[in-house]
């Protein structure tokens, strides 16, 4: 499988001409920065058992922004070698034809009866691509609001915790002041390029042309 030669990509030409990418990126930077110190003070005390190599958390079907992606992939390219981004890419393109008909499900609208595309989520499941051979994420430095919050926030309301089986053994029966998911995602809703959410493997799949329509932006 070819990668079609495009592994350093000019992010600046996916993008709506009057909007300023780079000015998009260091508020996105304030966002992460603003979640990551409100984490630490809520998740302070609860010796979380989330450590690099760990990758319990990077087999589900988290979603992110398109802006979200560009940053993260802006990222990649900026600290990857050749090899490693060619390998991401190679995954990530191969995790998309696996699950393509899933994966196009959340670009259309939710199934009658649904509210949204959470049903998804329980049935997409794959190895992130971003991760690296030992269990580490590649990305971590630049990862998604939604990896962030996962284990060490509530899901919808509080209760629902957001977290695998590991965090959610160690935390269960315990009084816990947690963060909501979906707070954070409003503020995330308030920057440019954050109307649709997906997974990397179709941002992947829409770069290097398996998708008809280049990335939806």
């Amino acid at each position: 499988m070819r990668i079609y030669g495009m592994v350093d990509l000019e992010l600046s030409a996916l993008v709506p001409s009057d909007l300023d990418l780079s000015a998009s990126f260091h508020a996105l930077a304030r966002l992460y920065q603003d979640l990551e110190d409100c984490l630490t003070r809520t998740t302070a005390g609860l010796d979380l058992p989330c450590k690099a190599g760990c990758d319990a958390c990077c087999h589900q079907s988290v979603f992110l922004t398109p802006l979200e992606f560009l940053a993260a992939w802006d990222w990649l390219q900026e600290e990857l070698t050749y090899s490693e981004l060619h390998e991401v890419v190679i995954s990530g393109l191969e995790i998309y034809l696996s699950n393509q008909l899933t994966i196009d499900q959340l670009d259309t609208p939710p199934a009658q009866g649904s509210k949204d595309h959470f049903h998804i989520v329980k049935e997409l499941r794959f190895r992130c691509p971003i991760l690296s051979a030992n269990g580490r994420c590649r990305v971590h430095p630049a990862r998604e609001l939604y990896a962030r919050l996962f284990g060490s926030s509530w899901e919808r309301t509080p209760g629902s915790l957001y977290a695998c089986h590991i965090v959610a053994e160690q935390l269960k029966d315990r009084e816990l002041s947690l963060l909501v998911t979906k707070d954070w995602a409003k503020r995330l809703n308030e920057l440019p390029l954050t109307h649709r959410r997906t997974v990397y493997p179709a941002y992947i799949a829409e770069l290097y042309g398996l998708k008809r329509v280049p990335i939806a932006i």
